[in-house]
């Protein structure tokens, strides 16, 4: 669970998760600022964290645990479809066999099955 409280300054936001805070904001119309990220961003850190882990932790399951993962997501939102972009980065490269394990494991990803599921929104 997440919980998020508008602050007095326009458009800035503070959540908390458990123990864990942080903030959001983001700017319409000139008003608001950048004292966070903006909420699509938001989107964009769940899905590049969780992917993140899990080219992590197939590596160490590969006995590559000093081979570094990053996972960049772009969010493409279209008026008919919503298209998470994502590339998986490796240093230092690994051999094309464990490259492909990493990436299905990124692939699987907890966060990205998800989103790929159908959505409903509905109030508690």
């Amino acid at each position: 669970m997440v919980e998020a409280r508008a602050l007095t300054t326009p458009y800035q936001v503070r959540f908390r998760a458990g123990r864990n805070t942080g903030s959001a904001d983001t700017v319409k119309n000139g008003v608001g600022g950048s004292t966070g990220p903006r909420p699509h961003e938001l989107l964009e850190a769940a899905l590049a964290t969780c992917m993140t882990i899990s080219a992590r932790m197939a590596l160490v399951d590969l006995g590559l645990p000093d081979t570094e993962a990053r996972v960049v997501v772009t969010l493409d939102r279209r008026e008919a479809v919503t298209r998470f972009r994502y590339e998986l980065v490796l240093d230092p490269p690994v051999e094309e066999a464990q490259r492909q394990v990493v990436a299905e494991r990124v692939r699987q990803s907890p966060v990205r099955r998800t989103l790929s599921r159908a959505l409903e929104f509905e109030p508690a």
